[in-house]
Protein backbone atom coordinates (compact mmCIF):
# COMPACT_ATOMS: atom_id res chain seq x y z
CA UNK A 1 0.00 0.00 0.00
CA UNK A 2 0.92 3.50 -0.27
CA UNK A 3 0.61 6.53 2.23
CA UNK A 4 -0.51 9.71 3.06
CA UNK A 5 0.70 11.70 5.62
CA UNK A 6 -2.29 12.84 7.82
CA UNK A 7 -0.14 15.99 9.12
CA UNK A 8 -1.31 16.18 12.59
CA UNK A 9 -5.10 16.11 11.26
CA UNK A 10 -7.29 13.20 12.48
CA UNK A 11 -8.63 10.70 10.16
CA UNK A 12 -10.49 7.34 11.97
CA UNK A 13 -11.70 5.27 9.03
CA UNK A 14 -14.57 3.24 11.28
CA UNK A 15 -16.49 6.48 12.48
CA UNK A 16 -16.07 8.39 9.18
CA UNK A 17 -16.71 5.24 6.59
CA UNK A 18 -19.43 3.71 9.27
CA UNK A 19 -21.92 7.14 10.28
CA UNK A 20 -24.34 7.01 7.93
CA UNK A 21 -22.92 9.37 5.07
CA UNK A 22 -21.88 6.80 2.76
CA UNK A 23 -22.93 3.12 2.05
CA UNK A 24 -20.47 1.47 -0.16
CA UNK A 25 -17.82 1.00 2.44
CA UNK A 26 -17.11 -2.55 4.40
CA UNK A 27 -14.29 -3.61 6.95
CA UNK A 28 -12.47 -6.58 6.48
CA UNK A 29 -10.54 -9.25 9.47
CA UNK A 30 -7.74 -7.54 8.98
CA UNK A 31 -8.63 -4.11 9.58
CA UNK A 32 -8.42 -2.41 5.95
CA UNK A 33 -11.72 -0.28 4.94
CA UNK A 34 -12.86 -1.77 1.26
CA UNK A 35 -15.14 -0.11 -1.38
CA UNK A 36 -15.86 1.45 -4.61
CA UNK A 37 -15.50 4.88 -5.37
CA UNK A 38 -16.54 6.61 -8.68
CA UNK A 39 -14.78 3.97 -11.16
CA UNK A 40 -12.33 2.34 -8.54
CA UNK A 41 -11.86 -0.30 -6.10
CA UNK A 42 -10.09 1.46 -2.60
CA UNK A 43 -8.61 -0.17 -0.08
CA UNK A 44 -7.83 2.14 2.98
CA UNK A 45 -6.05 1.58 6.65
CA UNK A 46 -4.73 3.63 9.22
CA UNK A 47 -1.98 3.74 11.37
CA UNK A 48 -0.49 6.24 13.59
CA UNK A 49 -0.43 9.53 11.06
CA UNK A 50 -0.51 8.16 7.97
CA UNK A 51 -2.81 6.69 6.22
CA UNK A 52 -2.33 3.74 3.56
CA UNK A 53 -4.15 3.81 0.36
CA UNK A 54 -4.26 1.39 -2.79
CA UNK A 55 -6.63 1.13 -5.25
CA UNK A 56 -7.62 -0.83 -8.30
CA UNK A 57 -7.10 0.62 -11.16
CA UNK A 58 -3.72 1.81 -10.00
CA UNK A 59 -3.02 5.66 -9.80
CA UNK A 60 -6.17 6.90 -7.28
CA UNK A 61 -3.92 9.16 -5.10
CA UNK A 62 -5.62 12.24 -6.07
CA UNK A 63 -9.24 10.85 -5.24
CA UNK A 64 -8.61 9.40 -1.81
CA UNK A 65 -7.52 13.18 -1.07
CA UNK A 66 -10.51 14.79 -2.39
CA UNK A 67 -12.66 11.93 -1.78
CA UNK A 68 -11.35 12.14 2.46
CA UNK A 69 -10.90 15.96 1.71
CA UNK A 70 -7.57 15.19 3.69
CA UNK A 71 -6.49 19.22 2.80
CA UNK A 72 -9.31 20.47 4.99
CA UNK A 73 -7.88 21.82 8.23
CA UNK A 74 -10.41 19.67 10.77
CA UNK A 75 -8.72 20.31 13.87
CA UNK A 76 -9.77 23.89 13.42
CA UNK A 77 -13.37 22.87 13.05
CA UNK A 78 -13.25 21.03 15.79
CA UNK A 79 -11.55 23.55 18.06
CA UNK A 80 -13.89 26.07 16.81
CA UNK A 81 -17.09 23.97 17.62
CA UNK A 82 -16.22 22.92 20.60
CA UNK A 83 -15.43 26.53 21.88
CA UNK A 84 -18.93 26.97 20.90
CA UNK A 85 -20.77 24.53 22.86
CA UNK A 86 -19.31 22.07 25.49
CA UNK A 87 -21.39 18.89 24.69
CA UNK A 88 -19.91 19.29 21.23
CA UNK A 89 -16.46 19.91 22.92
CA UNK A 90 -17.16 15.47 24.60
CA UNK A 91 -18.33 14.08 21.12
CA UNK A 92 -15.65 15.48 19.34
CA UNK A 93 -12.96 14.02 22.20
CA UNK A 94 -15.23 10.91 21.66
CA UNK A 95 -15.64 10.49 18.12
CA UNK A 96 -12.03 11.88 17.26
CA UNK A 97 -10.95 11.63 13.78
CA UNK A 98 -14.53 11.49 12.32
CA UNK A 99 -14.78 14.01 8.81
CA UNK A 100 -17.00 14.18 6.40
CA UNK A 101 -16.62 13.05 2.96
CA UNK A 102 -16.79 14.11 -0.65
CA UNK A 103 -18.89 12.32 -2.14
CA UNK A 104 -19.66 12.33 -6.00
CA UNK A 105 -22.82 14.63 -6.40
CA UNK A 106 -24.94 12.04 -8.99
CA UNK A 107 -24.26 9.27 -6.85
CA UNK A 108 -24.70 10.86 -3.90
CA UNK A 109 -28.21 11.79 -4.90
CA UNK A 110 -29.12 8.81 -6.12
CA UNK A 111 -28.48 6.95 -3.82
CA UNK A 112 -30.21 9.05 -0.61
CA UNK A 113 -33.22 8.82 -3.08
CA UNK A 114 -32.78 5.01 -2.15
CA UNK A 115 -32.43 5.88 1.97
CA UNK A 116 -35.90 6.85 2.65
CA UNK A 117 -37.59 5.16 5.59
CA UNK A 118 -34.54 2.51 5.36
CA UNK A 119 -32.41 1.40 7.69
CA UNK A 120 -28.44 1.67 7.22
CA UNK A 121 -27.49 -1.83 6.29
CA UNK A 122 -30.61 -2.66 3.45
CA UNK A 123 -29.47 1.07 1.98
CA UNK A 124 -26.50 -0.54 1.83
CA UNK A 125 -27.53 -4.23 0.43
CA UNK A 126 -29.91 -2.62 -1.81
CA UNK A 127 -26.98 -0.34 -3.42
CA UNK A 128 -24.90 -3.29 -4.23
CA UNK A 129 -27.99 -5.08 -5.72
CA UNK A 130 -28.32 -2.24 -8.06
CA UNK A 131 -24.51 -1.49 -9.20
CA UNK A 132 -24.23 -5.25 -9.83
CA UNK A 133 -27.13 -5.58 -11.82
CA UNK A 134 -27.01 -1.89 -13.72
CA UNK A 135 -23.55 -0.52 -12.98
CA UNK A 136 -19.93 -1.25 -14.98
CA UNK A 137 -17.36 -3.46 -13.53
CA UNK A 138 -14.99 -1.87 -12.05
CA UNK A 139 -12.57 -5.18 -11.47
CA UNK A 140 -12.45 -8.50 -9.84
CA UNK A 141 -10.48 -9.24 -7.07
CA UNK A 142 -10.29 -12.23 -5.11
CA UNK A 143 -13.06 -13.95 -7.30
CA UNK A 144 -15.33 -10.92 -6.19
CA UNK A 145 -16.54 -8.35 -9.13
CA UNK A 146 -17.55 -4.97 -8.27
CA UNK A 147 -18.98 -2.42 -9.93
CA UNK A 148 -19.20 1.53 -10.22
CA UNK A 149 -22.29 3.00 -8.97
CA UNK A 150 -25.08 3.32 -11.90
CA UNK A 151 -24.96 5.90 -14.16
CA UNK A 152 -28.45 8.04 -14.22
CA UNK A 153 -28.72 7.35 -17.90
CA UNK A 154 -28.65 3.44 -17.57
CA UNK A 155 -31.53 3.96 -14.72
CA UNK A 156 -33.09 6.52 -16.23
CA UNK A 157 -33.67 3.89 -19.26
CA UNK A 158 -35.19 1.13 -17.37
CA UNK A 159 -38.76 0.04 -17.93
CA UNK A 160 -41.27 1.50 -15.13
CA UNK A 161 -41.79 -0.80 -12.25
CA UNK A 162 -38.61 -2.71 -12.74
CA UNK A 163 -36.85 -1.09 -9.82
CA UNK A 164 -39.34 -2.04 -7.89
CA UNK A 165 -39.06 -5.41 -7.51
CA UNK A 166 -34.66 -5.83 -7.82
CA UNK A 167 -32.26 -4.42 -5.16
CA UNK A 168 -34.98 -4.31 -2.16
CA UNK A 169 -36.13 -0.87 -3.22
CA UNK A 170 -39.92 -1.17 -3.14
CA UNK A 171 -41.72 1.81 -3.23
CA UNK A 172 -38.78 3.78 -3.83
CA UNK A 173 -37.53 2.21 -7.18
CA UNK A 174 -40.09 4.29 -9.05
CA UNK A 175 -38.44 7.14 -7.68
CA UNK A 176 -35.28 6.63 -7.91
CA UNK A 177 -35.63 6.15 -11.97
CA UNK A 178 -37.61 9.12 -12.08
CA UNK A 179 -35.00 11.46 -10.30
CA UNK A 180 -32.52 9.50 -12.90
CA UNK A 181 -34.16 10.96 -15.68
CA UNK A 182 -34.09 14.59 -14.27
CA UNK A 183 -30.65 14.46 -13.99
CA UNK A 184 -30.16 13.24 -17.51
CA UNK A 185 -32.62 15.71 -18.49
CA UNK A 186 -30.28 18.82 -17.08
CA UNK A 187 -26.97 19.93 -18.80
CA UNK A 188 -24.29 18.06 -18.29
CA UNK A 189 -21.88 18.81 -15.20
CA UNK A 190 -25.04 19.96 -13.62
CA UNK A 191 -24.65 18.67 -10.15
CA UNK A 192 -21.06 18.72 -9.86
CA UNK A 193 -21.36 22.88 -10.32
CA UNK A 194 -23.07 23.06 -7.78
CA UNK A 195 -20.13 22.55 -5.65
CA UNK A 196 -19.85 26.32 -7.06
CA UNK A 197 -22.58 28.12 -6.18
CA UNK A 198 -23.75 29.30 -2.90
CA UNK A 199 -25.93 26.90 -0.19
CA UNK A 200 -28.81 28.54 -0.61
CA UNK A 201 -28.83 27.94 -4.71
CA UNK A 202 -27.73 24.21 -4.32
CA UNK A 203 -30.67 23.41 -2.22
CA UNK A 204 -33.27 25.08 -4.19
CA UNK A 205 -32.30 23.59 -6.93
CA UNK A 206 -32.11 20.29 -5.71
CA UNK A 207 -35.61 20.55 -4.04
CA UNK A 208 -36.66 21.56 -7.46
CA UNK A 209 -36.23 17.90 -8.39
CA UNK A 210 -39.24 15.98 -7.85
CA UNK A 211 -39.26 13.39 -5.50
CA UNK A 212 -35.86 15.26 -3.68
CA UNK A 213 -37.06 16.91 -0.21
CA UNK A 214 -35.31 18.97 1.86
CA UNK A 215 -33.48 16.68 4.03
CA UNK A 216 -32.46 14.55 0.89
CA UNK A 217 -31.07 18.09 -1.04
CA UNK A 218 -29.16 19.03 2.26
CA UNK A 219 -27.61 15.19 2.82
CA UNK A 220 -26.40 15.77 -1.32
CA UNK A 221 -25.25 19.66 -0.03
CA UNK A 222 -23.66 18.42 3.08
CA UNK A 223 -21.97 15.01 1.89
CA UNK A 224 -21.03 15.85 -1.67
CA UNK A 225 -21.39 19.47 -2.53
CA UNK A 226 -18.89 20.65 0.40
CA UNK A 227 -22.15 23.02 2.16
CA UNK A 228 -20.66 22.31 5.17
CA UNK A 229 -23.81 24.68 6.94
CA UNK A 230 -26.22 22.01 5.54
CA UNK A 231 -27.83 20.16 8.63
CA UNK A 232 -30.32 17.04 7.16
CA UNK A 233 -33.38 16.92 9.22
CA UNK A 234 -34.79 13.58 9.95
CA UNK A 235 -36.65 12.23 12.85
CA UNK A 236 -33.77 11.63 14.99
CA UNK A 237 -31.89 14.66 14.11
CA UNK A 238 -35.80 16.77 15.53
CA UNK A 239 -35.78 14.56 18.61
CA UNK A 240 -31.91 15.63 19.86
CA UNK A 241 -33.19 18.94 18.43
CA UNK A 242 -36.19 19.10 20.96
CA UNK A 243 -33.80 17.63 23.91
CA UNK A 244 -31.05 19.58 23.40
CA UNK A 245 -31.75 23.17 22.53
CA UNK A 246 -35.85 23.51 21.69
CA UNK A 247 -37.50 21.91 24.05
CA UNK A 248 -40.68 23.69 22.79
CA UNK A 249 -40.84 22.08 19.87
CA UNK A 250 -43.62 19.52 20.59
CA UNK A 251 -44.48 18.95 17.04
CA UNK A 252 -44.25 14.99 16.44
CA UNK A 253 -44.03 15.14 12.38
CA UNK A 254 -41.30 17.06 10.17
CA UNK A 255 -43.44 20.02 8.31
CA UNK A 256 -41.68 22.45 6.40
CA UNK A 257 -42.10 24.98 9.31
CA UNK A 258 -40.14 22.40 11.58
CA UNK A 259 -37.42 21.44 9.35
CA UNK A 260 -36.98 24.96 9.23
CA UNK A 261 -36.71 25.58 12.53
CA UNK A 262 -34.49 22.78 13.56
CA UNK A 263 -32.34 23.95 10.36
CA UNK A 264 -32.49 27.65 11.90
CA UNK A 265 -31.39 26.30 15.18
CA UNK A 266 -28.60 24.84 14.19
CA UNK A 267 -27.20 27.42 12.17
CA UNK A 268 -27.84 29.79 14.86
CA UNK A 269 -25.30 27.83 17.18
CA UNK A 270 -23.02 26.55 14.64
CA UNK A 271 -22.81 28.95 11.98
CA UNK A 272 -21.37 27.54 8.69
CA UNK A 273 -20.14 24.60 10.16
CA UNK A 274 -23.62 23.56 10.88
CA UNK A 275 -23.41 20.24 9.44
CA UNK A 276 -20.54 18.76 11.19
CA UNK A 277 -22.20 19.50 14.58
CA UNK A 278 -25.39 17.87 12.99
CA UNK A 279 -23.31 14.90 12.04
CA UNK A 280 -21.43 14.47 15.57
CA UNK A 281 -25.01 14.33 16.96
CA UNK A 282 -26.41 12.08 14.79
CA UNK A 283 -23.63 9.75 15.25
CA UNK A 284 -24.16 9.80 19.15
CA UNK A 285 -27.99 9.68 18.94
CA UNK A 286 -27.60 6.41 16.17
CA UNK A 287 -25.33 4.62 18.76
CA UNK A 288 -27.85 5.47 21.53
CA UNK A 289 -30.41 4.03 19.46
CA UNK A 290 -28.82 1.26 18.80
CA UNK A 291 -27.98 -0.17 22.36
Amino acid sequence: MDSIDLKGQPLDLDLTLGCGQAFRWRKREDGVWYGVVRDRLIELQVEGNLVYWRTYPDGGRELIVDYLRLTDDVNAANRWLSERDPHIAQLVERFHGMRLLRQDPTEALLSFVCSAANSIPRISAAIEVLASLYGELVCEKRGVCYYAFPKPERLAALEPGVLNVQGSLGFRGENLRMVAQQIVDQSEGWLLGLRNVPYACAHAELVAVRGVGPKIADCVCLFSLDKDEAVPVDTHVRQLAHRLFLPDLKAKSITNAVYRRVVDAFRERYGELAGWAQQYLFYEDLLRSRA
